[in-house]
Formats: structure tokens, C-alpha cells, sequence
């Protein structure tokens, strides 16, 4: 059909009508036929839509009347064909139609409902929680579900001339869709009949000879569009009107499957649409599958839109398709432009004449686009908001460098960051928190484009003189941490994105003194490009020369390092240990790729390799394919030395008698401010026979994280009775003045030691600095001190890993000690913990400093009260990870047998067992050292917690949980991208190496005894298994 440029004549019910008449069937969506894609496609037609909208219309009269045309109704649903019909359906029934998002918070649905005057909501089935969530927003509003598509094509089938009751003036407001709500609440914003009717006429906006518009492309008659964007985001609702308005039909995606890369493309070659229109994060995905290219090089045109595509992405893509890029807005509308002539410069946009567009000069070199009056056929905005003179996108732009009539999209004018994946983030609440720290001069956050934000700190000099950036952001972090918390997830700051200014490039500042953000941003582009390196550079590094010798791969390793944004100096020793620098796991997964893209012999490098082979010099080694040597010797030599070191020199014991015991104890808690440590924490404030406690942490602002810790959680203890002390465990008397370390020699009784840091990968010489030398310096403590304080030793079931492998006709793991350096899991975590147990051991029978070794097995969340099972662990990782993938583990290996303790139950047996041992070595009754084992007695399968897992799951993720084998969980997720965006949503491809020793033939972990501290802890002896109620409690808690 010819277009319709009169909005007359482009009226939504009349053009249905019109298309039903001359091309019945005519397709207009192609929809898939089940969610599986494994039974074809359905073409539903242009007739097919006529009658869904009159089914619609009389469903709507039945149940609501017919509408006086101001009412306004919502409408929700799973993103299929009858968002169109129930629209459109609405119109002729005399009602005004909302589509709000079904991501708005719940105030963002009780504000468009209170703007608008909307107290009716139409929804599908399948859409329970955004409606949940509207309906508790808005408790007086009216819910109706409303029948399937092939239900209302029925009905309006049996209906003969129905005219319906809508208007067709061209100033009516027959569609509201809002704002994405990123700068504060989403705002309605109104559509005419007029604005509708804009679409059907973008096609023929002037165009240079012998060029292509862009809309004339998008726009295509006849010409079926693959399209993922939801029907209420306005390009969703917009190209719905393009399907009518212009005769060009659409293929959409299942309902109930959230757009992924599989599913994008397995659709795309069923269907062999002409053209579609994507998302740039999906994209950038699609390019690194191993058909992706070829799948998008069937498209005549590939169009994105909603945010910033990657260049390297676009450059792969425009050799195989034309890739174009499209802007509007929901206030504006699409704006009209030219296809750049070089397919080089797909960034860039031509305006079309038609569009009004004027480039105002800002400040850095950047342009403002204002929209003029031009063409009203072709301007959207002037219809929506007929009374203004221009539209002001505070959409900032660059100039092409040599065509002045080429403009590229550098940002916002607001200061909203737009991410790659479509996300918004308005930064300036978290950058102004961030400066109101007196270390913090300037903080802008920057991730135009990127998968995530990353942020730039201008210290505060004065305060500062010479300093070190490493200390500086570690010092810094938990009040950034604590600062992230209010951010919504997308934007939260990691640590390893964030880069501090230079004094000789201050930020750029106006008069009154505040941030120039994007002169900023320029200023420190190079700085913003190392920030991000790791997501692109293998290509730019190469690979290393099969005959490198050692000084080549050492130096390859350090533009590595470099390129990675990694904070191992460039003047490191060879033989430093990268993680003493502050590595992270996201780090290790960056670096496996790119020792894997480098290597040219040997197999494959794994993460776990890294954390083995931790030092420059032995990195070099593993990257030239040799990975036989460490350089640290056998490990059961390497725990052999390490506790003669600690124990050769230890003091002998001197007399203990005579001294009278307090009547309350005085308590030392290292690492307060973990999960166990703050239960433990609160078990001691609400003892009465603790007196006073002191919390000797790592981190500067222990105090306050303590407290905002308890509040979260609705606690109110007396913290007169704590004291908070910054403590370096890797320096004499703990790094404390002499002051508070001579008082706690005076006073504490118990010296409970906590503070450890659990990282699996790694290796024993890391451990060595802070945690083994630091536990000798509890024992230096403990014998200096007055009340020869007893050492209560948080140990791990880890420390005894290997049990069943060496004792294998042993099923338990007695509560006793043994200098067996085989017995511990190969890992330094393991090993740390093992070689400090025996120091503390040889300290008991040397020195006369008691002591009692609580080994504790998997500690889970919290039964009552306690903080939340930490998402990062094991188990909470492959949930989140099962979440994302839907796929869940119906096994758990070696580790299916679930003797799992709640971490508040865990922390009340440590105080009781820590009171009870005290005491009976204060009588002459009980050993000066023990080991206790905090496990629960009370077992269940995994099997038998899997069905409720599976329907939480299910719930927070609206999508199926297949419960398979361990094995072929395992393999889904080693098919998972080792990339940092992919470890957001999936963290267990960080613990992969861990999860491949739990496979039934590993052997497992051991189950411990609990006999004898059964006899201490009346909570270990009473403690009940792990139900369904507790694992549904703590995935909840996960989701918060």
C-alpha cells in the first residue's frame, strides 16, 4: 500500500482495516510456534490483526464499557503480537492506551498511574511479578487479565462492521509511553494520532541523489524486520507502528526467554529476515560466537539504537552488512538521517534536512543537537508537544575530524552514563557522596559505551603529600563499597576500574568550582582506555615467538600487565608474587585469556595455573609452555619449613600460678566485620560473662561497616562494651600503639582469631606475610599477657581435605591434630590454615599459650539473624550462576551429603566452645591445645533440596531450571566465555577449577566428628539439618 503522510488517513484502527481489506493475508508478525523454536512458524496476518483488535475492542466494552476517550488504560503483558491488537483494540473501544515498562520501580508504576489518572491495568498471563509489583504500588487499581491473541482473533472474527469509538483528530493522545525514568521518576509522555502518523511518512524525509536514508532502509515496505526490543520501549513501539503504518512485517522473539545470543541467532537463520534492529551489548556478543558474522552477513541491514556500539565490533560487521545506526527519543521521536557514504564512518550520523537538526557549540569541542521546525511530516516532537519552537536533546556530539557534515554521539548533556547493554546511570549523587571524603578532591565515573561504569579519582593533594596509589585505593575502598550500596547493580564501581588523576592534570573545572565532566573525560581518555584494556587487547599484544627466551616473556608478561590495567608495578622483581599487588580473580580470568591467546605450546592455561605459578619469572615460564616448574619445591617441604620458621625460636613457658582469673572475660576478635565475625561479635555483646570486646581489623573503617552491618539487620547492640582497632597483622603487636597494645595485654582472656582471607586459589607463600606470621604474633600476645589469653583459632575443614585420600578406611575426621603436611587440600588456603594450627600447637607445648583449634566446615546463612551467606562462596556462586544459565546441578559431586551450619549458630558454638575450653584450662581439667570441629551433625542429600531450589530459582528468574547431571552442569559452564562481563551474571566461571574437584571420583571433603565438642557447644549438640526453608531463605536473600 502507498504510504499514508495524513494523519487522517494514517488513523491506527482505518490503516488496520485498510491493510485487512487490500492485503488479508499479507503477513504481519512472524511468530514463533512454541518456545523451543522446535515446531516452525506462524504467520499471523493482516486479517488475522483486524480481528484481534475487534475481539479486543469487545472484550474491552464487556468488561469496562465503552470509554469516553480520556480514560487512560495500562496495559503488561509477555512481549508478543498482542500488544499491537490490545492497543489498537483499546482505541476502538474509546480509551487511551499506557505502556509502561515492566522494569519501572514500583514508585516509578504508582507515578505514571497518578500522572496519568490510569486506574485500570490489562495484562497477560505470564507477567505475575510486574504486576504484583504495580498492583502493590497502586492498591485501588482495577486488574484484568486479558484473553490469549488466537482468543480475541476468534471472537472479533464473529463480528460484523464494528466502527468502533475512537477519535480521529489529529491532536488526540491515543498512546503514552515515559521517559526510562534514568535521571529520577519516568515521565509520560503523550502521543497524537499527528506523532503515530510521523512514522508512516520518515520513509520519504528528503535525501541527497544517489545516497540512502536511513528510514527509507528501517522503514522498508514488505520488507520483514527482526526485532528484540520490548513493545513497550519506545523503538518496540515504534517499529510495532512500522509494521502497520508502513506495511513491513516483523519477526519477533519467544515469549518467556530473555534475547540472548543462541536464541538471536537460531531465529534469524529460521526466519532469514531482510533486516532487524538490535541491542549494540547483543552485538558485541553475536560477533564472538564462531557463526555470528556469517549469521548477521544474511541481513541487507543490520541497525542498532539505545546506546553506543563498540568499535571493533562495528568494523567486523560492516564487512559483511550494512550496519547503521538510528537515534530518537520517545520525546522526538526517530530523527531522519543519511547513510554515511564510506561505510567506515558507521559511528557517525548525516541529518537529513528534513530533520530540523542544528548543532549548538558546547564547551570541549562537543555540539548539543536542537531540533527545529522543518518538516512536519517527519517531525514526531512537534506533534507530541505542539507548542514549543525547538526540542533540546541535550544529546552531545563530535564533528567528524574531515566531514563537517558527519556528527558522532559522544553523551549526554544530563550526565546519563548509557552502557553498552542499554542500561542508564545517572552518576552525580555517587560522585558527590565520594567527595565528601576528605582524601577526595574530584570523582567523575565514566563508561560511555562500556559493559560497566569505572571511575576516576582526583585526590585531595593537600591532605596527601607523597602517596601511594595502591595504599591510597585501598584505604579508600570501604568507604567506596559502602557508597556503591545505594547504586543501582549496572553502575556499581568495581575496585579494579578505578584510576586517580595525576597533580599535573588537575580536572577540569568551571568558575564556580565544579567538575567539567566531559572535558574530563578528554583530558584523561588514555587513562579511561588502560581502565578498559582488558576488554580487547589479546589482538593488539599478539602472540609470543615459539624461541622467546626468558627476558622476551618476562617483558611481554609486563605490556600485560600494563594493557590489563593490572596494578602490578612496571618495576616489580621478577620473583614478586603478583597477587601481594592486589590481583583480583577477575584479573586471573582477563589474564588466563591472554596467556591462552599468547601461549603457542602446552595445553590450555587454567586459573588455577596462575595462582600456582603466582611470581613474574614463573608467569614467564607457564606462558612459554613450561608449567613443570614453580620454583616453591614440593608443598609438604614448603609447610615443613614454614612452621619451623615460626616455631624454632618460640619462648619457653613461664609460670602461670598465682594469678587470679576475672570473673567476665575480655575478648580479641580478629576480622569483626565478616559474616562469622559479626555473629560472633553480636554472641559476645549479648554474653554476660563477656565484659569487654576488641575487634582488631584490617580495614580503617571496621567501626562504622560494624554498625551499618548490625542496622541493616534491625540490631541495636551496646556497642560501649567494643572496642575498634586498626590493625596490620603483618606487623609487630599487631601494628598497634603501645598504649592499646599494653591494655589488651592487661586485660583480654580470649583471643579469638578470625580474620583470614579465603581465596582458594591461593598458593601458601601469599598466606605466609600477614596470616601465618600473624598467628605467630597471637602466640607472642598470649604468652606476654597477663591472663595468658587462650588463642581460639578459626580453622577449616579444608586443613583435613585430603583425609579420605590417606585414611581411606577413616570415615571421620577425629577432633585431634596430626603433622601430616599430606593431609591438607592442595591449596594455600588449606595449607595456611594447616601450618598454623601446628604452630599454635608446638606454642601449647613450648610456650604454655593454650589453645583450641576450631575447625569449621561449610558455613551457610543465617538460621534467624546473621549476615547474609556471602554471594562470592561456592554454593551461592553456582546459584547464581544455575540462575543465569538455567541449568541447575540436581547433584553436587563429592559434596552431596549437606552437614552445612548457619552462620548464626555457627558463631554462638564458637563463644560457647572459646567459654567452655577457658574455663576447663583454667581448672587443670583440659589439654592446653584441642581441636574442635563446628560441623552439623544432622545430615541431608542435595537431592532432596534440589525441587525447591529449582522453584525459587524459577521464580526470581521467570524462566525454567533444568536440574541435570553434576557433570553436565559442569560442562554448560565451561562452554560459558571466561570474559568479566559474563562473570557478572555467571561468578562460578571464577571458581571453575574448584567445582571440577567436587566430581565424585575426587574423593570430597571429609565428614568431621563432633563428639567431643558436643560436650562444649550445646548448640552443635542440638542442631538440626538444613531444610527447604532455610535454602529458599537464603537465595531470597540473595536477590535483595
Amino acid at each position: 500500500m502507498p504510504a499514508l503522510p495524513e494523519p487522517a488517513s494514517s488513523i491506527l484502527p482505518r490503516a488496520v482495516a485498510y491493510l485487512a481489506a487490500s492485503h488479508p493475508d499479507g503477513t504481519w508478525i512472524s511468530s514463533p510456534k512454541d518456545a523451543e523454536l522446535a515446531l516452525g512458524w506462524q504467520d499471523i496476518t493482516y486479517r488475522n490483526l483486524f480481528h484481534a483488535v475487534d475481539g479486543a475492542a469487545a472484550w474491552v466494552e464487556e468488561h469496562l464499557g465503552v470509554g469516553t476517550g480520556d480514560e487512560v488504560v495500562s496495559y503488561i503483558g509477555v512481549n508478543d503480537e498482542r500488544y499491537g491488537a490490545v492497543h489498537i483494540g483499546l482505541m476502538k473501544a474509546g480509551y487511551r492506551t499506557m505502556l509502561p515498562s515492566t522494569r519501572n520501580s514500583p514508585e516509578g508504576q504508582a507515578h505514571l498511574a497518578q500522572s496519568t489518572d490510569c486506574e485500570i491495568l490489562l495484562c497477560s498471563e505470564g507477567v505475575d511479578t510486574p504486576v504484583e509489583e504495580f498492583r502493590k504500588a497502586v492498591p485501588s487499581l482495577k486488574v484484568l487479565q486479558v484473553p490469549s491473541f488466537d482468543m480475541l482473533r476468534e471472537r472479533g472474527s464473529k463480528i460484523d462492521q464494528y466502527e468502533g469509538h475512537y477519535s480521529e483528530s489529529s491532536d488526540y493522545e491515543t498512546l503514552i509511553l515515559h521517559t526510562s525514568g534514568s535521571t529520577g521518576l519516568p515521565k509520560p509522555i503523550r502521543l497524537t494520532n499527528a506523532s503515530l502518523a510521523v512514522i508512516g511518512s520518515l520513509s520519504e524525509a528528503p535525501c541527497p541523489e544517489g545516497r540512502t536514508l536511513a528510514q527509507a532502509a528501517l522503514f522498508a515496505k514488505d520488507q520483514p524486520m527482526f526485532v528484540m526490543t520490548p513493545f513497550f520501549h519506545t523503538m518496540g513501539a515504534l517499529m510495532m507502528m512500522r509494521s502497520i503504518l508502513c506495511k513491513a512485517p516483523l519477526v519477533r522473539l519467544p515469549t518467556g526467554k530473555p534475547p540472548n545470543v543462541e536464541l538471536v541467532t537460531t531465529v534469524l537463520r529460521q526466519t532469514n529476515p531482510h533486516c532487524g534492529i538490535f541491542a549494540p551489548a547483543l552485538l558485541e556478543q553475536i560477533v564472538d560466537t564462531p557463526k555470528g558474522l556469517e549469521t548477521l552477513s544474511r541481513l541487507q541491514y543490520v541497525f542498532f539504537g539505545g546506546a553506543p556500539l563498540a568499535r571493533a565490533t562495528g568494523d567486523k560487521i560492516r564487512k559483511f552488512t550494512k550496519l547503521v545506526s538510528v537515534i530518537g527519543s520517545t520525546e522526538a521521536g526517530i530523527i531522519t538521517s543519511v547513510i554515511p557514504a564510506d561505510a567506515k564512518d558507521w559511528e557517525y550520523f548525516e541529518w537529513s534536512p528534513a530533520a530540523g537538526a542544528h548543532m549548538e557549540p558546547e564547551e570541549g569541542g562537543l555540539y548539543e543537537l536542537v531540533i527545529k521546525r522543518a518538516d512536519p511530516k517527519t517531525q514526531a516532537t512537534f506533534h507530541t508537544f505542539p507548542n514549543i519552537p525547538e526540542w533540546r536533546t541535550k544529546d552531545l556530539w563530535e564533528q567528524h575530524p574531515s566531514n563537517v557534515n558527519l556528527w558522532r554521539y559522544r553523551g549526554r548533556k544530563d550526565d546519563v552514563i548509557v552502557f553498552s547493554n542499554g542500561e542508564k546511570l545517572n552518576p552525580v549523587g555517587f560522585e558527590k557522596t565520594l567527595e565528601s571524603n576528605i582524601k577526595i578532591q574530584g570523582a567523575v565515573v565514566v563508561g560511555q559505551g562500556r559493559f560497566q561504569s569505572g571511575l576516576l579519582i582526583e585526590p585531595s593533594w593537600d591532605t596527601l603529600g607523597d602517596y601511594d596509589p595502591d595504599e591510597l585505593l585501598n584505604a579508600l575502598w570501604p568507604f567506596i563499597e559502602e557508597t556503591n550500596a545505594d547504586m543501582p547493580a549496572h553502575g556499581r564501581v568495581w575496585k579494579s576500574k578505578i584510576a586517580f588523576a595525576k597533580r599535573e592534570k588537575p580536572f577540569k573545572r568551571a568558575p564556580k568550582g565544579s567538575v567539567i565532566r566531559q572535558q574530563t573525560i578528554r583530558l584523561y581518555e588514555r587513562e579511561i582506555e588502560a581502565l578498559y584494556s582488558n576488554e580487547n587487547d589479546n589482538e593488539a599484544l599478539g602472540t609470543l615467538a615459539a624461541d622467546a627466551d626468558d627476558a622476551t616473556s618476562i617483558k611481554y608478561l609486563r605490556e600485560m600487565f600494563k594493557l590489563k590495567g593490572m596494578p602490578v608495578p612496571g618495576d616489580a622483581p621478577n620473583n614478586a608474587d603478583i597477587f601481594a599487588y592486589g590481583v583480583d580473580s577477575l584479573q586471573v580470568l582477563a589474564l588466563t585469556s591472554t596467556l591462552n591467546h599468547a601461549r603457542r605450546k602446552g595445553d590450555a592455561v587454567t586459573p588455577r595455573e596462575i595462582y600456582q605459578h603466582s611470581t613474574i619469572e614463573d608467569l614467564a615460564k607457564l606462558l612459554k609452555g613450561n608449567s613443570s616448574s614453580s620454583g616453591t619445591g614440593s608443598r609438604e617441604n614448603a609447610m615443613t619449613e614454614m612452621v619451623t620458621k615460626y616455631t624454632q625460636d618460640l619462648p619457653d613457658a613461664s609460670p602461670s600460678s598465682g594469678i587470679k582469673q576475672p570473673s567476665k572475660h575480655t575478648v580479641v576478635l580478629t576480622g569483626s566485620t565478616g559474616s562469622l565475625g559479626n555473629s560472633i561479635l553480636e554472641e559476645l555483646i549479648d554474653s554476660s560473662v563477656t565484659e569487654h570486646v576488641y575487634c582488631l581489623n584490617r580495614s580503617a573503617d571496621a567501626e562504622s561497616r560494624q554498625k551499618s552491618a548490625f542496622k541493616a539487620r534491625g540490631i541495636v547492640p551496646d556497642f560501649s562494651k567494643v572496642t575498634f582497632l586498626h590493625t596490620d597483622f603483618g606487623k609487630d603487636h599487631f601494628g598497634l600503639g603501645s598504649d592499646a597494645y599494653k591494655e589488651m595485654l592487661e586485660t583480654v582472656t580470649i583471643f579469638v582469631h578470625n580474620a583470614w582471607t579465603v581465596d582458594f586459589n591461593k598458593t601458601l607463600q601469599t598466606y605466609e606475610p600477614v596470616h601465618v606470621a600473624g598467628t605467630r604474633r597471637c602466640v607472642d600476645f598470649s604468652h606476654q599477657s597477663k591472663h595468658r589469653s587462650h588463642i581460639v583459632f578459626i580453622s577449616s575443614i579444608a586443613s583435613v581435605g585430603n583425609w579420605g585420600e590417606k585414611r581411606p578406611g577413616e570415615t571421620f575426621v577425629p577432633e585431634a591434630l596430626w603433622d601430616d603436611h599430606q593431609l591438607p587440600a592442595p591449596q594455600g588456603y588449606a595449607e595456611s590454615k594447616h601450618v598454623s594450627s601446628l604452630i599454635l600447637a608446638a606454642a601449647a607445648t613450648k610456650s604454655g599459650v593454650p589453645s583450641t583449634i576450631v575447625r569449621c566446615g561449610q558455613l551457610a546463612g543465617p538460621k534467624e539473624r546473621g549476615q547474609m551467606w556471602n554471594k562470592h562462596e561456592w554454593l551461592p556462586s553456582i546459584l547464581l550462576t544455575s540462575r543465569s544459565m538455567g541449568v541447575l546441578p540436581g547433584q553436587l559431586g563429592n559434596m552431596d551429603t549437606i552437614d552445612w551450619v548457619p552462620i548464626d549458630l555457627a558463631a554462638k558454638s564458637v563463644v560457647e566452645i572459646a567459654e567452655s575450653r577457658t574455663s576447663a584450662v583454667w581448672q587443670g581439667k583440659g589439654d592446653q591445645t584441642s581441636v574442635s570441629h563446628v560441623v552439623n551433625p544432622s545430615t541431608v542429600s542435595w537431592k532432596s533440596l534440589v525441587p525447591s531450589i529449582q522453584a525459587t530459582l524459577e521464580q526470581q528468574s521467570g524462566t525454567a531450571q533444568r536440574a541435570v547431571p553434576f557433570d553436565e552442569w559442569l560442562d554448560e559452564l565451561s562452554a560459558v566465555p571466561k570474559t568479566t562481563e559474563e562473570a557478572e551474571s555467571k561468578p562460578g566461571i571464577k571458581l571453575l577449577d574448584f567445582y571440577q574437584s567436587l566430581v565424585p571420583e575426587a574423593g570430597g571433603l571429609p565428614r568431621l566428628a563432633t563428639k567431643e565438642t558436643a560436650k562444649l557447644s550445646t548448640t552443635i549438640d542440638t542442631m538440626q539439618a538444613v531444610d527447604p526453608a532455610l535454602m529458599t531463605q537464603w537465595i531470597k536473600q540473595w536477590s535483595r
